[in-house]
C-alpha cells in the first residue's frame, strides 16, 4: 500500500488490540482471585480487564474496513481468503495440541479432546476460537460486500449464498443431536452472527468517520465512562450475587463492548497522527502472529513470575509487557521466513 493510500490509523487500532488482548488474558485469573489478593491488585486486574475488551470487536472491524466496500467476485475473494486463513488453522491447531501434550495431557485426555472437545469447541486452545469464527464470517462477506456496494447479486452468487447458509443449517442439526444424545455443546459455529455487525461497523466509520461530528473529548470520556461502567457492573455483581465472571457484562456481545468498541474505533479514526511511527507499523505488521503465539508465551512465563510473589497491580504490567515483548520477537523472527510468514 502506497504512502498516500496507507490508512494510518489501523495501524494504532491494530496494535492497540494487541496490547489490549494480552491484558485480557493476563488479567483474568487475578480477576477470580477477589477474595485472595489485596484490593488495589484486583481493581487494577478488574480496570485493565474492562478496558481492554474493545480488542477483538476492534480487530473484526478493522478487517471489515480493510475489506468491504472493495470489487471483488465470489471465487476470487474465497481463494484469497482461503490462503489467508487454512495455513494458520492448521499450523496453529497442531502447535497447540502439541502444546497441550507438553503441559500434561495424558492419553485419555488427548483421545477425549481429538474426539469430542475439538470438534464441540471449535479450536484446539481457547484464543483459536478467533480463527473459526472469522472463517464462518468469511464465507458471507462476499454478500455483504454486495449489500454496502448497492450491487444486484446474479443467479450464481445466491447459489453459492444458499450452500454456504445450508453449511450452517446442517452444523446446527448436528449440534441438536450432540446435545441431545451426548450432551455435547456446539456453539461455535453459531458466534460469527454476532461479529458481522462490527464487521460493518468498520466500513462504516471508515468511510464516514471523519464526517460525523463527534467530537475526540466526547469519545474518549465516553471510552472512559464505558469502562468503569463495565468495571463498576463487575463489582456490583460480586459483592451483590457473589458471581465472579469478567465476561458476563463485558462480553462481544454484549452493549457494553459494542459501544467502547464503537468509541474506541472511531477515535483512533480521528486521532491518529497522519503520518505513522515505525514501531506502530511493526507491531501492525505483526499484530495476527501475536495473537496467535501470546497465549503460550504468557502460560510459560507465569510459571516464572509467580514465584516472586509479586502484588497484582505489579504482576500483570510487568507479565504483560514481557509477553507482548517476546511474542512480538518470536514473530518478528517467524516472519523472516517466507514458508513462515505465511501462517503469522
Amino acid at each position: 500500500m502506497s504512502g498516500k493510500t496507507r490508512k494510518i490509523y489501523i495501524d494504532y487500532l491494530r496494535a492497540a488490540a494487541t496490547v489490549a488482548v494480552i491484558f485480557i488474558h493476563s488479567t483474568a485469573a487475578w480477576y477470580g482471585r477477589i477474595s485472595e489478593i489485596d484490593p488495589i491488585s484486583w481493581w487494577t486486574a478488574n480496570l485493565l480487564n474492562a478496558g481492554s475488551r474493545f480488542a477483538v470487536p476492534v480487530f473484526v472491524m478493522i478487517s471489515g474496513a480493510v475489506l468491504l466496500g472493495r470489487q471483488m467476485t465470489v471465487g476470487d475473494f474465497y481463494r484469497k481468503r482461503a490462503v489467508r486463513l487454512v495455513p494458520p488453522i492448521l499450523f496453529w491447531s497442531i502447535f497447540y495440541l502439541l502444546f497441550r501434550i507438553y503441559k500434561g495431557m495424558g492419553q485419555e485426555e488427548l483421545v477425549r479432546f481429538l474426539t469430542v472437545d475439538f470438534w464441540s469447541e471449535g479450536s484446539a486452545y481457547v484464543h483459536l476460537w478467533y480463527l473459526s469464527m472469522f472463517a464462518c464470517l468469511m464465507l458471507f462477506v462476499p454478500f455483504i460486500n454486495s449489500f454496502v456496494l448497492g450491487e444486484k447479486p446474479s443467479q450464481t452468487d445466491l447459489a453459492v449464498f444458499l450452500s454456504a447458509a445450508a453449511l450452517f443449517f446442517l452444523l446446527n442439526t448436528i449440534a441438536d443431536l450432540a446435545r441431545e444424545t451426548s450432551g455435547i455443546f456446539m456453539y461455535w459455529h453459531l458466534l460469527f452472527q454476532w461479529y458481522i455487525i462490527y464487521f460493518i461497523a468498520g466500513y462504516y466509520f471508515d468511510k464516514y468517520g471523519e464526517s460525523l461530528s463527534v467530537k475526540r473529548i466526547l469519545l474518549a470520556l465516553l471510552i472512559v465512562l464505558t469502562v468503569l461502567l463495565g468495571a463498576g457492573t463487575n463489582f456490583f455483581l460480586i459483592e451483590k450475587y457473589q458471581i465472579v465472571k469478567d465476561y458476563l457484562v463485558l462480553n462481544d456481545k454484549g452493549i457494553i463492548s459494542f459501544v467502547l468498541s464503537m468509541a474506541v474505533f472511531l477515535f483512533f479514526k480521528k486521532s491518529a497522527p497522519a503520518k505513522g511511527i515505525a514501531l506502530i507499523a511493526a507491531v501492525s505488521a505483526n499484530s495476527f502472529g501475536i495473537y496467535l503465539l501470546h497465549p503460550m508465551v504468557l502460560d510459560l512465563l507465569s510459571s516464572v513470575f509467580y514465584r516472586f510473589n509479586l502484588p497484582g497491580y505489579a504482576h500483570i504490567p510487568a507479565i504483560s509487557l514481557a509477553t507482548f515483548a517476546l511474542s512480538y520477537c518470536g514473530i518478528a523472527v517467524m516472519r523472516k521466513n517466507s514458508y513462515l510468514r505465511q501462517i503469522c
